[in-house]
């Protein structure tokens, strides 16, 4: 789908330039170079213009003022994907150094930014997250009794019965945030009593991704016991983190949302194992590590959607996900390495192995992080 938008925003891009460069301007068009008789300047900052572009803003002489630029606009602004993209993405999956290299180097008008496209693929991956689940699988669960469906219901029905409490205070107090976590923890457990009178009657189709009522219901049970101890080091943060766990539904919206809002860390928290690994390298500056982490971030989140859309389509290729998950990061580490810092074989490898453990570190650190916040949010 996201494929297809691009394309048409690609074409419509084109066909909008080409038209531009070459048509006269049409009725109810503001064409600069054509009127440089009568005014010779730039219609936004008064510059005397040369050609179609103005060299001093950089503003086509050409201004649009037709109902099809507007959607170019539209569509642009939503995708950020021009012809750049026909020429980035296939060097970011193929030819990571030669990209980050080039770009380090100065040669970047050909390609998209590396934060742009960073924002960009984080937002589809996490689009991908939430509309995206995997299909429903047939006997990996046992029928419920209806001793055993009658207790699940009755778990279920009092959650409902909590989160239509909560709901009426936070329409009181006028929080839309909470509101909207809480409309989508009910709507879960709406899902999960489904799926428990589903059982009772021997045709439950277990969805792994989607049910996580089971895993959420244990946790409440056991921070009602008393199981769980909060201490964060602050007793108002441990408050807020009780309150949080009383709602595992509403704190795992929060969480969720946090883990978007805040995945920028990500390439903060890679930058000092870059660094480390680079220390006695001379030339390597801060900011070719930023540009290196931007492009691998993104890389790997584009094999997240991959992975994602494999599970939604039912695609069970024996070794995909191990390839997904194991082979193709480091295989993309070591190309990226060994082009953008021009390194050897051998430093290439031992830093991949660096890299996959400075990894794991990272989003350890970055979950960690996410957690806490959305926990005392």
């Amino acid at each position: 789908m996201n494929g297809s938008i691009d394309a048409l925003g690609g074409l419509v891009d084109a066909g909008l330039v080409a038209k531009s460069l070459d048509r006269k301007s049409r009725k109810g068009d503001i064409n600069a170079a054509e009127t440089a008789d009568a005014h010779h300047e730039c219609a936004n900052c008064g510059q005397h213009l040369h050609g179609h572009f103005c060299s001093n803003c950089g503003q086509q002489a050409h201004v649009h003022r037709s109902l099809a630029h507007v959607g170019e606009e539209f569509l642009h602004g939503i995708t950020h994907f021009d012809g750049k993209a026909w020429q980035t993405l296939p060097m970011l999956i193929f030819r990571p150094g030669r990209l980050t290299r080039d770009y380090i180097m100065g040669k970047r008008a050909r390609y998209i930014a590396p934060v742009p496209l960073f924002l960009l693929v984080v937002f589809l991956m996490f689009f991908v997250f939430s509309f995206v689940h995997m299909p429903h699988m047939s006997g990996d669960s046992e029928p419920l009794t209806p001793t055993d469906a009658a207790v699940a219901l009755a778990k279920i029905d009092k959650s409902l019965a909590d989160i239509d409490q909560q709901m009426i205070k936070a329409k009181a107090a006028n929080r839309t945030d909470d509101i909207a976590g809480l409309k989508t923890s009910r709507a879960a457990l709406e899902f999960g009593r489904k799926q428990v009178l589903a059982r009772e009657k021997k045709d439950y189709l277990k969805n792994p991704l989607v049910d996580t009522d089971a895993m959420l219901g244990e946790v409440k049970d056991h921070f009602d016991k008393g199981d769980f101890k909060v201490n964060l080091g602050n007793e108002t943060l441990n408050e807020r983190a009780r309150t949080a766990l009383k709602n595992p539904q509403l704190a795992l919206y929060k969480v969720q949302g946090k883990i978007y809002k805040f995945s920028f860390l990500l390439v903060p928290l890679s930058l000092p194992w870059l660094w480390l690994m680079f220390a006695f390298r001379r030339g390597v500056r801060m900011y070719d590590h930023a540009v290196f982490a931007l492009y691998s971030i993104s890389f790997m989140s584009l094999l997240f959607v991959i992975g994602s859309l494999a599970l939604a389509l039912g695609i069970t290729i024996p070794g995909l996900f191990l390839f997904l998950i194991f082979v193709a990061p480091a295989l993309h580490w070591y190309v990226q390495l060994k082009g953008t810092y021009s390194l050897g074989w051998f430093g290439a490898t031992w830093r991949t192995f660096a890299m996959s453990f400075a990894a794991v570190m990272t989003l350890s650190i970055y979950l960690a992080i996410t957690l806490a916040i959305g926990l005392v949010d």
